[in-house]
């Protein structure tokens, strides 16, 4: 195997500040640092590869650590408050991201989080076992980022034992989990600790959305805009079902609906202009419809879920709660989420109540849409870990397989987005049933694992009280 050691430069042209004895020394400590880690990486065993990755990504915590730690002092020394005196001003920089940015050589939105986190290191407050995980090296910066993020606006008004509880769960979720998923799951802790704050922040949301269309030179139209999660919930909730067959094909679809799912996949258009046509079509139809009109008829499209105490707060003067739609990452209102009970092409999925008993056992092959709302519901999306597709992107797939005998019945039913489930089907994965009902585990093969050791399939669903 080749040693191939790292080139260092030996000048920063940018100072004037040769680096000369310095910089090879330095060059020689981080080659040393590194030992194995260098080397022709295709000569490699997927197993000793992923050995030096993860050694490698906790040199890099480390390190990032290290910077953070620097980049916070860089930014005590820039204070606002100093004027032109600050450090980052007489550096010709306007604020001390900037003058990171430039020593690092990194984007602004890196230099920002090098900052925010360097700042929850010195001053931890409630995040300290976050604060603790990032100088271990145990925690990213980003995740520790998307914490603070999250949280950091929020702990004036949180129980404090709470808060610490809660900044404790997510730093250790953050030593299994990547950033963005550590990040879903701070918000969604944040929505449980300031649950007053939902409508705010949705308000705020609300502010920010906008549509343009501006002419382009050779005659076309741009379209630009930002939508807030409610309007956003109907928008891709339209175009998913029209491009839904893209995704997954006609295969496990209802036979009634093959013939139209086998023409959208072979229909020439791209899949961005059969978006762009079908949007442009629903508005036609809006704009020759009858005036008197009412759309108050549509299917169901949009599906919200919120927990049954929340939606019946309104009656007893509480009016906090949070309630979600499938496309969001970010919470409703409970307030919204009322009123959507009263709007055209909206589902309510209320956990807590009663359950709508949706078996069928061996008389369909096929899950019922019905069935495919409950397991939305339940599940919040593709299950596999670390996957982020929402409901109208998976398909059903049997645990027990259909040709083996198994039922089509919802605890033996689990979404998984079709790169998921053909790489489950073709490549030797199984799901196996968990410690409780709707609770499953992922058993990776044994050229993947040779020890088979399960993975938890969380659901995505934020509300864990009663069931759908």
């Amino acid at each position: 195997m080749s040693d191939h050691r790292p080139h260092v430069p030996t000048a920063d042209v940018r100072h004037g500040d040769p680096y000369g004895a310095r910089s090879r020394e330095v060059g020689d400590a981080i080659s040393e640092l590194l030992g194995d880690l260098t080397g022709d990486p295709s000569l490699l065993s997927e197993a000793e590869l992923r050995r030096r990755l993860r050694i490698a990504a906790e040199l890099g915590r480390r390190i990032d650590a290290v910077k953070a730690t620097l980049a916070a002092e860089a930014a005590a020394r820039s204070r606002r408050i100093d004027g032109h005196g600050g450090w980052a001003a007489r550096e010709g920089h306007r604020n001390a991201e900037s003058l990171v940015r430039e020593i690092c050589g990194s984007n602004y939105r890196e230099a920002a989080t090098l900052v925010r986190v360097g700042e929850l290191m010195a001053t931890p407050a409630g995040l300290g076992s976050v604060a603790d995980g990032v100088r271990d090296g145990r925690i990213h910066v980003d995740a520790a980022d998307g914490i603070v993020r999250a949280l950091a606006p929020v702990e004036a008004q949180a129980d404090m034992a709470a808060f610490r509880s809660a900044a404790e769960t997510l730093a250790r979720e953050s030593e299994s989990s990547h950033a963005d998923a550590v990040t879903r799951m701070a918000k969604s802790v944040r929505d449980t600790l300031d649950r007053g704050g939902v409508a705010e922040r949705e308000q705020q949301l609300r502010d920010k959305r906008f549509l343009t269309i501006g002419p382009e030179i050779d005659g076309m139209r741009r379209l630009s805009g930002l939508l807030d999660p409610e309007s956003a919930a109907v928008v891709v909730s339209a175009v998913d079902a029209v491009t839904a067959p893209r995704r997954g094909g006609p295969r496990f679809v209802d036979p009634l609906q093959q013939d139209r799912a086998r023409a959208i996949v072979d229909d020439e258009r791209s899949h961005g202009q059969l978006a762009l046509d079908s949007v442009v079509e629903m508005i036609r139809i809006a704009g020759e419809a009858d005036p008197g009109r009412v759309f108050g008829t549509t299917r169901p499209a949009v599906r919200v879920t919120i927990a049954l105490e929340d939606l019946r707060a309104e009656a007893s003067g509480a009016d906090d709660g949070a309630a979600h739609v499938e496309s969001s990452a970010e919470p409703l209102s409970a307030a919204t989420a009322r009123r959507y009970l009263c709007d055209a092409g909206v589902l309510p999925i209320v956990f807590g109540g009663r359950s709508e008993i949706l078996d069928v056992g061996r008389t369909e092959r096929c899950f019922t849409r019905p069935q495919r709302v409950a397991l939305a519901a339940r599940d919040g999306g593709c299950r596999w870990p670390g996957c982020d597709r929402p409901p109208s992107w998976t398909e059903t797939h049997h645990i027990d397989p259909w040709s083996s005998g198994g039922r089509t019945d919802l605890a033996d039913g689990i979404l998984l987005c079709r790169h998921h489930h053909m790489l489950l089907h073709n490549n030797g994965w199984s799901v196996v049933r968990s410690r409780g009902p709707g609770e499953f585990d992922l058993l990776p093969p044994p050229d993947v694992d040779p020890l088979r050791r399960v993975r938890p399939m969380p659901s995505r669903r934020r509300h864990n009280s009663g069931t759908s």
